[in-house]
C-alpha cells in the first residue's frame, strides 16, 4: 500500500482478538435451529448497489466525502470557520485541469494568521474503510502550508504532523485510519483544514477528492440463503416474527465486518447463530429476527470481509403481510426450563379466544402433549391465558408451544438450565471492571456469549481521582464502574458483597467455584477481590471514609475522557464535599465476606497451595480495611452532608464482620439492630436496604429469639413479594415506577433466593423461577430483557461503552449478562402512553432520564447474578403455588387517569382490606360485592403517577398485598385552568421534569454562545436567564426544551412574563412546531421591555393541521450590534381566555342500575352550546375514573340544540358513582351532580 507522504499519529495499535473455547458447552441462539431447511447455494459476484441503502466498505465501492463536483456524501460549499490572528479565508469549487476542485484559499495578515475550515459540522461513517484518501496539490504558492485534521467527537488526530508543504504536481496522500492510537472512533469523523503562509500574502492550495477505503486482498465471501420462516405459519400479519437466516462462508477465514439483510431500504445486522463457532470457511449462520409492515416485503441479504468485494444474493420477496384486530402471542422462558422446574407459558391476545387448545411440540415438530389453556381474565388491555406443563421432562432443545396457528420461540428443556448462565453473569461485572483493558478483564472466551467487538477498548480513568481543588491527585483507579456512565459512587462499590456470598452460601457446591479465567480462584471471589482492592484504598488514603467520583460525559470509551495521567485538568473530581457514610458500611460488609470467601477457600482446598501466602495476605489485608471502615461508619452516623441512610447498612456490616472474626460486640449489634426493625424496614427496593440481605446472613448464628424475630420479619417479606407477584398472571411484582420494574423486582429476588437457602420453601423456588421468565422473555413484550441471551434480546443498552448509541443507524450491543431495569409505568417521552410501557429504542431517542427502562447498573445486576448462581445448585427441588389469598384490585387500574375523589375497589377474599395513606394502614369499607375506599386526589400533581398499596390477611393473620396505580388526569383545558409549562422555579409540565433549557444551536456562530441558568429575581423566586454572546451580528442563539415534545391541545394562546435587564440591543423570536409544521408566536424579532412584562401570543393562525400534541416551543436570542446581551423570563404557560356561554350537559343516565362484571353498560349524556361551540371533550368520570365519551351522530354539528355522547364499558365488582363533564375551552369546565349506581356484583 503507498505509504503517507507526511507523519501520521504516533502510537501502538489497540487490537483485540475474542476466541472460544471448544470444549465449552455450546449455547446456540434458539431461533428455530431444529426446523429442516434446505440451503440454497449463492456465490456471487461484487456487491450489487441498490438504493436508499449504502453500500458496504469493499475494494469496488469507496466511500466519497468529496469530490467537489457534487459526486460525494457532503455537496455543499467549505465554510471559513475562524480565522486566528487575522486574515481571511475563502473556499471555492473551480475547475483545474479539467475537473472540479476545491480550492482553499488564504490571505494572511501575518505569518501567524491561520485559516480553519470546515465542512460545515457534517461528519462521515467510515465503519469498515481502513484508509484515509487526500489528492492535493499546490498550484503555485511556494509559501502556502496546510494541516489536516480529523476528529471523532473527543480526540484530535493531526494528519499531517503540523503544516505541511503540498507538492506542485498532483499528490494522492493516503492515511491508515487503524493505526491511529487511541483507536478512532470511524462512525462519526469530521475534517478540518487548516491554512498558512509562511510569508505575508495570499496562498492556495487545491483538493481533489476526499475518500474511504478498504484493503483488496483475498477471495469474497460468499452467501447461502434459507427459506424465509416465521413463527405463525400461513397467518401474517403484523405481529408476525419472521426469520432471516443465511450462511456466510469465506475461504480466506476471514470474519465479517458486516453481514446483514436489507428491506425496507434499511439493512439490519444480523446475530451469529452459534457464538462458539469461528470457523468461517466451512460455513457460519447468521440470523435476524423482525416483524415486517403490511403488504409485500422484497429483502436480500449482503456481507462483507473488509478486504475483498462484498456478496449480496438476488431479492426475494416475504409473504403478503395483513393488518389484524387480532394479535396473539405466546410468552415462555426463552432461557428454557430445568426439567424438574415449574414450567409454564403466557398466552395474551387482543381478542377474546374462542379456541383454547394448545400444542407443545419438541424439536422434531412432534407434539407431546395437547390440551386447553386456562384462561386469567384480562391484564394491561390484553386476555390472557396459561399453560402450565410441568410433566414435560425430557431433555432436548427447540420445543415450542403452539394456539391459534401461532408458535412460541424455541426454547430447551436441561437438567438445569441456569448452569449454562453463570459465566455471562461475571462477564458483565468484568466488563464493567474500571481502568482496565476490556481484553484483560475479559480473556477470549471467557463466556459463550461474547461481548460486541465495540465494547472492548483500553484502560480508562487511569488518572482517577483528584481532589475537588485540583491539588492533590489519589491513587482510586480500579472499583466497578456503576453503569453505563462511568460513574463510581461510595454506596455502589458493596456489590462485592452480593458477589461472593453466592460463592460463600452455596459453598458445598461445585457449581459456585467456576474459574473460567484459568487464575485457579474462583471467579466469584475474583471478582469480590477486585471490588475490594477498590475499598482498601480508601481505607487507607481517607481512614474508611468513601466519596463518589461521579460522571457526566459523552458516549465515548472510558479511555478517551482523560489522558490516563494524573494531575492533569481533566482528571476526575473526587467528591470530598458529601460523605458516604452507607458506602463505608456497606464496604466494611464487602470486605468482610471477601476475606472470609479467601479463608473459607483455602480450607476447602478451593484454591492451590501455591496461592495460599498470597491469598491469605490479601485477606489480612481486606479484614484490617474492614475494621477501619467499620469504625468510620460507626463513628459518622450522624454526621452531614452524606448520601443515603447508614443505618440501612450498619447491620450488614455488624453481621459480616461478625461472620468474620467472632467478636461478640459485632454479633450485640447485629442483634440490637435486628431486634429493632419492623416489616417497613424491609419493604423498600432491596439493594439501597441491606437489612434483608444482613438478616439473612445473620439468622444462622442468631440466638433463637432473634431468630424467631427475624423469621417472622423474612416471612412478611415473602409474603409481600409473593402476593404482589400475583397481581397479574405475570412473574413479576406489581410494582411500576418511573424506573424499570426490574430493578426492584431482582433485588427481592435475590433475597427470595437466601430465603429458599434458609427455609426450603417451595412456595419461594416457585416464585423465583416464575421472575426469572418473566426477564427472560415470558412478558407481554416477549423480549429477553438480558442481554445476548434469548431469542429476542434487547439491543440499545444504555452504555458509554457503544459508541453508537446515539446514532439511529447504530443496532445496539451485547455486553453478556447485562440486566437492564425494563418496563416502566409510562412511555419516558410521553405522559399519555400505555401502561405499562416498554420499547427496546436507541439511546439518541432519548433525552435527560428517559434511558431508565434500558439502563443497567452493578447494583441491579446483583440480584440476577445471586438468583443464577444460587439456581444452579437446585436440581430436583419441588415447587408450589401460593397458599395466600389473591387479594385483587378491581379499580383503578394501571393506566387509568382519575380526577378529584377516588373510590379504589378491591376482592372480599383477603379479610378487611386495609389502604395505606399516611404511613398508617385504614380499613376499607364492605360495600355491595367489593371493598372500597376513597380519596381525594386533588392536590396532586397533574400527569403524575402513584401507587397505592393494599393489604388483606388470611386466616392466620398473614399478609397479602396488591398495589393500585393511577395517573392524576389534566384539568379540562378551561380559562380557569391554565396549563403552567414552566416557571423556572421547578414547576410546570417541563419544569417538574428537573433539567434546563439547552442552547441546541447558534446560527451563523460559533459553539456555547448562548447559556442559560436559573437565577434568583426577587426572594423565592426563581427565573429563567438567557444570555447570548455573538460572534457577529448575524448570529443567532437557539434554545429549546432539549428535543422534548408536549401535549398543550386544548389551549389558544402562549402566556410568559419577559424582562430586559438593560441590553438595548436584544431581540427575541418564539415558534411553536409539531416537528413538520411551525408558527412563530412573535411574528419575527421583537425587543424585550426592560420591565416584567406580560406577553400572550395568539395561535389560532397557526396550521390547521400542526399537532399540539407533540408542542415544541423554541425561544431564539440575536443582538442588533455586536456584543453581550440577556433576557429573564418567568411563567411560561398555555392558556384560555373566556368569552361566551358555559354550555350545559343534561339527560345523563346509565342503562342499568345492576349487573354484573360483564355486563355492558352505556352511560349517556346531552351537550348543549348556545354559542354552537364544540366541546373540547365530555367525560364520563366514574368513581374518579376518568373515561372519555363519543358522539352518537358525527353527521350532527349542531350544538346549540344538543348533541347526544355515549360511553360503553364493562365495572368491576361494587356500588359505583358518576357524573359528567365537558369544557368549550372559552368557559370553565362544567360537572353533573354525581350519580350513585350502577351496582355490580
Amino acid at each position: 500500500m503507498p505509504q503517507n507522504d507526511f507523519p501520521l499519529c504516533r502510537g501502538g495499535i489497540f487490537m483485540t482478538s475474542v476466541t472460544r473455547i471448544g470444549e465449552r458447552a455450546k449455547k446456540f441462539l434458539l431461533i428455530g435451529l431444529g426446523l429442516a431447511v434446505v440451503l440454497q447455494a449463492l456465490v456471487w459476484a461484487p456487491a450489487t448497489t441498490h438504493a436508499a441503502v449504502k453500500p458496504l466498505p469493499d475494494p469496488n465501492t469507496p466511500l466519497i466525502f468529496d469530490d467537489f463536483d457534487n459526486n460525494g456524501e457532503f455537496k455543499q460549499a467549505w465554510q471559513n470557520w475562524y480565522n486566528q490572528s487575522g486574515g481571511t479565508g475563502t473556499f471555492s469549487k473551480v475547475t483545474v485541469d479539467t475537473f472540479k476542485v476545491g480550492k482553499f484559499a488564504q490571505t494572511p495578515t501575518s505569518s501567524a494568521s491561520l485559516a480553519k475550515f470546515e465542512p460545515w459540522h457534517q461528519t462521515v461513517d467510515l465503519s469498515g474503510y481502513r484508509y484515509l484518501n487526500f489528492r492535493m496539490k499546490n498550484p503555485g504558492y511556494p509559501n502556502a502550508r496546510i494541516r489536516i485534521v480529523i476528529n471523532d467527537g473527543y480526540k484530535n488526530y493531526d494528519m499531517t504532523g503540523g503544516f505541511a508543504a503540498i507538492p506542485t504536481t498532483w499528490t494522492d496522500t493516503q492515511i491508515d485510519l487503524d493505526a491511529l492510537s487511541p483507536k478512532i472512533n470511524k462512525k462519526r469523523i469530521r475534517f478540518e483544514v487548516w491554512l498558512k503562509q509562511t510569508a505575508t500574502g495570499y496562498g492556495e492550495i487545491l483538493m481533489d477528492h476526499i475518500t474511504g477505503t478498504t484493503d483488496n486482498t483475498g477471495s469474497s465471501p460468499t452467501l447461502s440463503v434459507a427459506p424465509l420462516t416465521s413463527n405463525s405459519g400461513t397467518i401474517n400479519n403484523q405481529n408476525t416474527t419472521y426469520t432471516f437466516k443465511a450462511t456466510y462462508t469465506d475461504a480466506d477465514n476471514n470474519k465479517p465486518i458486516a453481514m446483514q439483510v436489507v428491506f425496507g431500504d434499511k439493512a439490519y445486522n444480523m446475530r451469529e447463530a452459534d457464538f462458539t463457532d469461528t470457523n468461517y470457511a466451512d460455513g457460519k449462520d447468521y440470523i435476524y429476527l423482525s416483524k415486517l409492515p403490511v403488504g409485500t416485503t422484497s429483502y436480500y441479504f449482503r456481507a462483507a470481509d473488509g478486504s475483498s468485494p462484498a456478496a449480496t444474493t438476488t431479492p426475494q420477496s416475504s409473504p403478503t403481510v395483513a393488518q389484524s384486530s387480532n394479535i396473539v402471542d405466546v410468552l415462555v422462558s426463552q432461557v428454557g426450563y430445568g426439567a424438574n422446574d415449574y414450567k409454564n407459558a403466557i398466552i395474551t391476545s387482543t381478542t377474546f379466544l374462542s379456541d383454547t387448545s394448545y400444542q407443545i411440540l419438541d424439536g422434531s415438530n412432534t407434539s407431546l402433549h395437547s390440551g386447553h389453556m386456562t384462561y386469567k381474565g384480562m391484564t394491561w388491555g390484553k386476555y390472557v391465558y396459561v399453560i402450565e406443563f410441568p410433566n414435560i421432562k425430557t431433555i432436548g432443545d427447540n420445543y415450542t408451544i403452539k394456539t391459534n396457528g401461532i408458535s412460541s420461540f424455541p426454547f430447551p428443556i436441561t437438567d438445569n438450565v441456569w448452569d449454562d448462565y453463570k459465566d455471562e453473569m461475571t462477564a458483565f461485572y468484568r466488563i464493567q471492571r474500571a481502568s482496565v483493558a476490556t481484553s484483560d478483564a475479559y480473556p477470549p472466551g471467557y463466556s459463550t456469549i461474547p461481548p460486541s467487538d465495540k465494547v472492548f477498548h483500553p484502560a480508562g480513568h487511569l488518572d482517577d481521582a483528584i481532589s475537588l481543588d485540583g491539588t492533590t491527585s489519589y491513587n482510586l483507579t480500579g472499583g466497578h464502574y456503576d453503569a453505563g456512565d462511568y460513574g463510581k459512587y461510595g454506596a455502589n462499590q458493596w456489590v462485592g458483597a452480593e458477589i461472593v456470598l453466592a460463592y460463600l452460601r452455596n459453598v458445598d457446591s461445585p457449581s459456585v467455584k467456576f474459574d473460567n479465567d484459568n487464575n485457579d480462584i474462583p471467579d466469584l471471589i475474583d471478582e469480590a477481590m477486585f471490588a475490594s482492592d477498590y475499598l482498601v484504598k480508601f481505607s487507607n488514603l481517607f481512614d474508611g471514609a468513601m466519596y463518589n467520583i461521579s460522571h457526566h460525559g459523552a458516549f465515548v470509551h472510558p479511555n478517551k475522557e482523560t489522558d490516563g495521567i494524573p494531575g492533569n485538568s481533566d482528571d476526575r473530581k473526587l467528591r470530598t464535599d458529601v460523605l458516604s457514610v452507607e458506602g463505608s458500611g456497606k464496604g466494611a460488609a464487602t470486605l468482610a465476606a471477601t476475606a472470609r470467601a479467601i479463608r473459607t477457600a483455602i480450607a476447602e482446598g478451593d484454591v492451590p497451595t501455591s496461592l495460599i501466602t498470597d491469598l491469605t495476605a490479601s485477606a489480612n489485608e481486606y479484614e484490617a480495611a474492614a475494621i477501619t471502615m467499620y469504625d468510620f461508619m460507626a463513628a459518622n452516623l450522624t454526621t452531614t452532608p452524606q448520601h443515603g441512610d447508614p443505618n440501612k447498612s450498619k447491620i450488614f456490616a455488624d453481621v459480616e464482620m461478625y461472620l468474620l472474626t467472632n467478636d461478640v460486640a459485632y454479633k450485640n449489634a447485629a442483634t440490637a439492630a435486628a431486634s429493632a426493625l419492623t416489616f417497613d424496614d424491609l419493604s423498600s427496593t432491596a439493594y439501597w436496604s441491606m437489612r434483608p440481605i444482613a438478616l439473612a446472613e445473620f439468622y444462622p448464628v442468631a440466638d433463637t429469639a432473634t431468630q424467631a424475630h427475624i423469621k417472622n420479619l423474612l416471612d412478611q417479606q415473602f409474603h409481600y413479594v409473593l402476593s404482589l407477584m400475583d397481581d397479574t398472571p405475570y412473574g413479576v411484582m406489581n410494582q411500576f415506577s418511573n424506573f424499570g420494574v426490574n430493578e426492584p423486582l431482582m433485588s427481592y429476588i435475590g433475597d427470595m433466593m437466601r430465603y429458599y437457602e434458609l427455609f426450603g420453601d417451595p412456595d419461594t423456588l416457585r416464585v423465583i423461577q416464575r421472575a426469572m421468565y418473566w426477564v427472560y422473555g415470558q412478558n407481554p413484550w416477549n423480549i429477553s430483557w438480558v442481554s445476548g441471551i434469548g431469542s429476542d434480546y434487547v439491543d440499545f443498552l444504555h452504555t458509554r461503552l457503544d459508541e453508537e448509541a446515539g446514532n439511529s443507524a447504530g443496532q445496539g450491543v451485547v455486553i453478556p449478562g447485562a440486566m437492564v431495569s425494563g418496563a416502566n409505568i409510562k412511555n419516558t417521552k410521553d405522559f399519555y402512553s400505555i401502561s405499562p410501557w416498554y420499547e427496546d429504542r436507541y439511546q439518541g431517542a432519548d433525552n435527560m432520564n428517559q434511558w431508565r427502562y434500558n439502563e443497567y447498573s452493578i447494583n441491579i445486576q446483583a440480584g440476577m447474578l445471586y438468583t443464577v448462581m444460587g439456581l444452579s445448585t437446585i436440581n430436583n427441588a419441588a415447587t408450589s403455588p401460593s397458599n395466600l389469598p389473591e387479594l385483587q384490585v378491581l379499580s383503578p387500574i394501571i393506566g387509568d387517569y382519575v380526577r378529584g375523589d377516588v373510590t379504589v375497589f378491591t376482592s372480599t377474599n383477603a379479610g378487611t382490606p386495609e389502604v395505606r395513606t399516611g404511613g398508617a394502614y385504614v380499613p376499607m369499607t364492605l360495600d355491595g360485592a367489593a371493598y372500597k375506599y376513597t380519596f381525594d386526589t386533588s392536590a396532586l400533581n397533574p400527569l403524575s403517577n402513584h401507587i397505592m398499596r393494599i393489604r388483606g390477611n388470611d386466616t392466620s393473620g398473614n399478609y397479602s398485598f396488591s398495589h393500585m396505580h393511577y395517573t392524576v388526569a389534566r384539568p379540562l383545558p378551561d380559562p380557569s385552568h391554565p396549563l403552567l409549562f414552566d416557571n423556572f422555579d421547578g414547576k410546570g409540565v417541563w419544569g417538574s421534569i428537573g433539567h434546563h433549557w439547552v442552547n441546541w444551536w447558534n446560527q451563523n456562530g460559533g459553539n456555547n454562545e448562548g447559556t442559560f441558568s436559573k437565577v434568583l429575581d426577587t426572594p423565592g423566586n426563581n427565573v429563567g436567564k438567557f444570555t447570548q454572546n455573538p460572534s457577529q451580528t448575524s448570529s443567532e442563539a437557539r434554545f429549546q426544551h432539549w428535543n422534548e415534545s408536549f401535549n398543550v391541545d386544548g389551549y389558544r394562546y402562549v402566556n410568559m412574563k419577559v424582562k430586559n435587564p438593560n441590553h438595548p440591543n436584544l431581540r427575541l423570536k418564539v415558534s411553536i412546531s409539531d416537528g413538520t409544521n411551525s408558527y412563530s408566536l412573535t411574528g419575527g424579532w421583537i425587543s424585550v421591555p426592560t420591565t416584567w412584562t406580560d406577553l400572550q401570543f395568539d395561535t389560532s393562525a397557526a396550521p390547521a393541521n400542526m399537532n399540539r400534541k407533540k408542542a415544541v416551543l423554541t425561544i431564539w436570542l440575536k443582538q442588533t450590534v455586536k456584543g453581550y446581551g440577556e433576557m429573564f423570563m418567568d411563567d411560561f404557560q398555555f392558556t384560555n381566555t373566556a368569552s361566551g356561554t358555559a354550555p350545559t350537559l343534561t339527560a345523563g343516565s346509565v342503562s342499568a342500575t345492576t349487573g354484573n362484571s360483564q355486563t355492558n353498560f352505556t352511560f349517556n349524556v346531552t351537550y348543549t352550546d348556545a354559542d354552537n361551540q364544540a366541546p373540547y371533550v365530555v367525560e364520563a368520570v366514574i368513581d374518579g375514573v376518568v373515561r372519555q365519551m363519543v358522539e352518537v351522530n358525527a353527521s350532527d354539528t349542531n350544538y346549540a340544540d344538543g348533541k347526544a355522547y355515549r360511553l360503553v364499558t364493562r365495572l368491576s365488582k361494587g356500588n359505583h358513582s358518576y357524573y359528567f363533564t365537558t369544557t368549550d375551552k372559552t368557559s370553565d369546565a362544567v360537572s353533573t351532580t354525581v350519580a350513585t349506581g350502577p351496582s355490580v356484583s
